[in-house]
């Protein structure tokens, strides 16, 4: 085996002993480094158990952010009426019909007879049909298909919608959405 010129060979101590080429000098730790470690030794120590047991923690922070949240914001919260504020108001059907017009015709079709999303004139609900079950279902969507509107369009108009779907000629054939083999009465 034949050694580099340019490679700058160190030859051992007589008094230590073989290794493996590594070397290491018997140098002290600095006294800074030995105190810095027991001191984190120490916090640590202090720490831990007041972290576990004082209820002081991310999860304790988390929950006290919520509650002042929920304080703060309960008057910002509106209250949903449980009936249609606008049933029979012709300005709100007029309004109603141009938010059903851009935003719901896509599924349901001009008619309300459905065409990605279920028929809105026949008699077959899956959720209900009761006003507080139908804003629930504009505003807050529903799983498999039926996004949720209500950030866009907020509590208003999603009520103007729901008082001119009352106004679609209704149909007592079972529509699109409706289970196989369903009729009315069922």
């Amino acid at each position: 085996m034949t050694t580099d010129p340019r490679e700058i060979v160190e030859y051992p101590d007589p008094d230590e002993a073989a290794r493996d080429g590594i070397e290491e000098e018997d140098n002290k730790i600095p006294a800074w480094f030995s105190a810095s470690f027991a001191f984190s030794i120490v916090i640590a120590a202090v720490y831990i158990p007041y972290y576990m047991f004082s209820g002081w923690s991310a999860a304790g922070q988390w929950a006290a952010q919520v509650e002042q949240a929920e304080v703060r914001y309960a008057d910002a919260r509106q209250v949903v009426p449980s009936s249609n504020p606008y049933r029979g108001n012709a300005a709100a059907i007029a309004a109603g019909e141009q938010v059903y017009a851009t935003t719901c015709v896509a599924c349901h079709k001009p008619d309300g007879s459905g065409l990605v999303g279920p028929s809105l004139i026949d008699p077959y609900w899956k959720y209900g049909n009761s006003d507080e079950v139908l804003y629930e279902t504009v505003d807050k969507g529903r799983p498999l298909g039926m996004p949720p509107w209500g950030a866009q369009l907020g509590s208003e108009k999603i009520w103007q919608v729901l008082a001119y779907m009352e106004t679609l000629p209704k149909s007592a054939a079972a529509g699109i959405g409706a289970p196989e083999g369903w009729t009315p009465g069922n």
